[in-house]
């Protein structure tokens, strides 16, 4: 997998005027981040009036800007091609929702705050940190914060994978469907060893015994491999089950943890793995 990160910049931008609250630069780019502010501005405005349809994304040969936004701000993040837009988006919601909570709270009127606003970059620095600290948390960073990005997956995954196991089935069709798992998890060990020797059973896979500290995985190595492990999984299940079974797993038993532990799979990308392996 490639070393190269997945966000590369985002801007705070004002709607109307173009004028750029917060700009964050976290790779090496030819985009002049100041400059470029009111064109992206702009280019939003012209698509939006000239189209009457809402400006999500565009490409360049290299990246991908992403834009979210309200009626005051906009907020664009420049991504690299092979990055997830869905969960791109989510971030940069989660950031505009977290920018009006900080910067306008409840009883205050952004308009009046940006009028009144004089350009001075130092008023929206502690923004520009909680963005750095928001990307940090989805690229690779330090070991600390990696082995606790690392654990969470690992517990999501084998929350899912329990609550999969929980279908209605008798012994025989569990014996077939364990045997099967097994087969699927040698299959991927072959790429991934760390994968080796974890405990399968009619209870689920136990991925939270892969040892991520010790054995020195990449994060995204571990999410490449939990990924695809859970392709696997669901489709074994979904093969060795009938349709109705299936679905009512889901119901009782999958979905009701999923709600629960949102934040955290959104915050992972893990909720496009539930959406596209599990239906």
């Amino acid at each position: 997998m490639t070393n190269r990160r997945s966000i590369l910049g985002i801007w705070v931008i004002e709607r109307d005027t173009g004028r750029n609250l917060v700009a964050r630069a976290y790779e090496d780019t030819s985009v002049d981040m100041d400059l470029i502010a009111p064109f992206l501005s702009a280019t939003h405005t012209f698509i939006d009036h000239a189209s009457n349809e809402a400006l999500k994304t565009i490409d360049t040969e290299n990246s991908r800007y992403v834009w979210v936004g309200n009626e005051h701000l906009l907020l664009v993040m420049i991504v690299s091609k092979a990055a997830r837009i869905g969960h791109m988006r989510f971030l940069l919601d989660y950031a505009l929702e977290e920018f009006m909570k900080r910067v306008a709270p409840e009883g205050k009127d952004l308009g009046e705050i940006l009028d009144k606003w004089h350009g001075r970059p130092d008023q929206f620095a502690s923004f520009g940190e909680f963005l750095d600290e928001l990307v940090s948390q989805y690229e690779v960073t330090d070991e600390s914060l990696l082995t606790g990005k690392s654990m969470d997956c690992l517990e999501v995954h084998n929350h899912i994978f329990r609550n999969l196991m929980r279908a209605k089935m008798d012994k025989k069709t569990r014996t077939q469907l364990v045997k099967k798992i097994k087969q699927e998890l040698r299959l991927l060990s072959e790429q991934y060893p760390f994968l080796a020797g974890i405990p399968v059973d009619g209870a689920g896979i136990e991925v939270l015994e892969i040892d991520v500290i010790n054995q020195e995985i990449p994060y995204k190595t571990l999410r490449e491999a939990l990924e695809r492990l859970f392709k696997a999984v669901a489709q074994c299940v979904r093969e060795t089950i009938n349709k109705r079974t299936y679905q009512a797993a889901l119901l009782n038993h999958v979905m009701p943890y999923v709600k629960e532990d949102l934040r955290r799979m959104q915050t992972y990308a893990i909720l496009d793995d539930v959406v596209r392996y599990l239906f």
